[in-house]
């Protein structure tokens, strides 16, 4: 049943809040997600190629605004050998098996304690969505990838950001992907583009210390940045089951038993 959630209510929860971690126990921080280009990544049958490009951490928030466009990668997609019917076929299965496995390896070692967020957008809009995903067990230790399919079809890695405090965003006017973090009324907004050769950049970003009149929503909006409609899932333990979210912008959400995995669904639904 879809639930109406108050606006203030979903700024706290994504950009202020603490994720799960309530509890005060010791929670170790997931190591970087380990990926090859010479072996499969996943123990399904699905068998995943996945290719590491240079890491890139947000910046902290400050009070002034600045400009700038820098390349975050180093990765070329030259050549291939898939087609675009394979390489549309073969991005549900890919993206559904590597969340599934990044959940297991946190689960696994946190004593059942994880927190995933994910959204499909079309950054270089070729008609392949990609994913963006935001994982760990609190906000001192999210991150947040972006995940494409190469022209031979398989997995690639093609950002990786620091996620805490972090939500999905896109500008309304470029469709660049934005990355918003805030917290404790320091806001940072980063814009990112890719090209043809799956090759993410930092196009724009800004930074603003919110007056007493203000709030993150405001900003954004001013700034012509939306927040995408996403899915979350949460486990507090090995005792408890895990629920997934799907949340829509500013307004609603459905509650779902379970890992909720539906790419199909999803990209269908969220785009």
């Amino acid at each position: 049943m879809k639930k109406a959630i108050a606006l203030s209510c979903l700024t706290a929860l994504l950009l202020s809040g603490c994720g799960i971690d309530d509890s005060g126990d010791e929670i170790s921080k997931p190591d970087p997600v380990s990926v090859s280009t010479a072996e499969a990544t996943t123990e399904t049958e699905l068998e995943t190629t996945v290719t590491t490009t240079k890491a890139v951490t947000t910046t902290k928030a400050v009070t002034t605004t600045a400009s700038t466009t820098t390349s975050v990668t180093t990765t070329s997609s030259s050549g291939g050998t898939a087609t675009f019917t394979d390489r549309l076929d073969a991005y549900p299965e890919l993206y559904k098996a590597h969340v599934q496995l990044v959940w297991d390896e946190i689960y696994e070692r946190n004593d059942g304690c994880v927190s995933i967020a994910y959204a499909l957008y079309d950054i270089d809009r070729d008609q392949i969505p990609e994913l963006i995903f935001k994982y760990g067990t609190c906000e001192a230790d999210f991150m947040v990838d972006v995940y494409t399919v190469d022209l031979d079809a398989n997995l690639s890695r093609v950002g990786e950001f620091g996620g805490s405090h972090t939500v999905f965003a896109t500008d309304g006017n470029t469709k660049d992907l934005v990355l918003i973090s805030g917290h404790m009324d320091e806001m940072s907004m980063m814009w990112y583009t890719m090209d043809d050769d799956f090759v993410m950049s930092l196009h724009k970003e800004y930074a603003h210390t919110l007056a007493n009149d203000e709030t993150y929503e405001s900003i954004e909006f001013a700034q012509n940045v939306w927040r995408m409609d996403y899915i979350s899932a949460y486990s507090f333990d090995k005792d408890s089951k895990p629920k997934s979210y799907l949340n829509y912008a500013y307004s609603e959400y459905d509650e779902v038993e379970g890992l909720y995995l539906d790419f199909y669904g999803t990209w269908n639904s969220f785009h």
